[in-house]
């Protein structure tokens, strides 16, 4: 099949790059040629793409428009509106495919969708069915998966060393998320600071991912004295090596589609403490396989951190559990023979039969 992926609006070091950027991979190895169009020339060179997007709509539009009567593709998978409106408002395109990684929730009526929205999570497939109104045929439920990524074994040795001295002999609780309002890091700062002292003594937080709210959280943990116990590492290409050496996961985000970086920690065998929000509930169940706390309360989340933390036994038993299940249900293996499976019945031009979920998922979720 000859492919064509789309991405506009994204986050630098969001899941949705990734999903872009894995999907290409895939399907390249599975034989089929890709093409990757984007935005930013940095992000288009990390994902073999072209930059292709200048936020001129009739130029963009017009500029695909051309793309595609020149190159005769037997797909189009976009990953934003922006795209989707573009996609739509042209006469006789190829099959389409829409993959959401965020609930939209403005605009229903004027929303334009590809041929077939996919839900990146069962939450993303209600959210599809019952806001948007679009009906069965239309959809189609494929749960995201991650790429197991092993760590550099040089490179992971020598982690402790980035650490402040101070910190060297402490167990690590990562944090693995972009610097957003949606993470909700503040919340986990409010609770770093109500732990006992026992607690800010033996462990440090780390937190991976870089964002427009950096200055500000580090203004805020100045404030709330606990500066000394967070460590900001920015974007950086070292997250396996830092999920082997961690001793803990926390993940505060007040929502999420179906969150890769808790994926990965999973994978990695850590155990996993998360907020009880749609998407995050599909991976974690409360006491087998993580832990669940209620979102947006700094209280909660300090109070769940002093039970978790110290419980190293059971936090063992969890990561096990944990690593488990991603074998199991969440590799991009799976992701990738749900997507393949997909873009052959629509390049067939199964369109009329109908290809997302009857009264169940086009492939179901597990």
């Amino acid at each position: 099949m000859k492919i064509l992926q789309a991405i506009y609006q994204y986050q630098t070091g969001g899941g949705s790059l990734q999903v872009v950027a894995d999907l290409a991979t895939a399907a390249r190895r599975a034989g089929h040629e890709v093409s990757v169009l984007a935005k930013d020339v940095k992000v288009s060179e990390a994902i073999a793409a072209e930059r292709f997007f200048t936020g001129n709509k009739l130029l963009d539009g017009w500029r695909l428009w051309r793309r595609l009567r020149r190159e005769h593709y037997d797909i189009v998978h976009i990953h934003d509106r922006y795209c989707s409106l573009l996609l739509r408002l042209m006469p006789r395109v190829p099959a389409s495919v829409q993959t959401n990684h965020i609930a939209y929730r403005t605009r229903r009526r004027f929303t334009r969708f590809a041929d077939c929205v996919v839900g990146c999570s069962q939450a993303m497939d209600r959210h599809h069915a019952e806001f948007f109104n679009l009906p069965p045929e239309r959809r189609a439920l494929i749960p995201n998966g991650v790429c197991f990524r092993s760590p550099n074994a040089e490179r992971a040795k020598v982690l402790h060393q980035d650490l402040p001295e101070s910190l060297r002999s402490r167990q690590i609780c990562l944090t693995v998320a972009r610097l957003s309002e949606q993470k909700g890091h503040s919340y986990l700062l409010e609770a770093i600071a109500q732990l006992p002292s026992f607690l800010r003594e033996s462990w440090c937080f780390v937190w991976a991912g870089d964002g427009e709210l950096r200055e500000t959280l580090q203004f805020q943990a100045n404030q709330q004295g606990v500066d000394q116990d967070i460590v900001f590492l920015g974007q950086t290409s070292k997250v396996p090596e830092w999920l082997s050496v961690a001793d803990a996961f926390v993940l505060p985000s007040l929502y999420e589609g179906l969150p890769l970086a808790l994926m990965e920690a999973m994978a990695a065998g850590l155990p996993c403490l998360a907020t009880d929000i749609d998407g995050n509930r599909e991976l974690l169940h409360q006491g087998e396989n993580g832990w669940l706390c209620k979102v947006r309360d700094a209280k909660a989340l300090a109070e769940a951190l002093e039970q978790f933390l110290p419980a190293e036994e059971e936090r063992s038993h969890l990561g096990r559990q944990a690593q488990a299940d991603y074998w199991q249900h969440w590799t991009f293996d799976r992701t990738w023979q749900q997507y393949e499976t997909l873009y052959q019945r629509l390049a067939i031009g199964d369109r009329r039969m109908g290809i997302g979920n009857t009264s169940q998922p086009l492939i179901p979720n597990p």
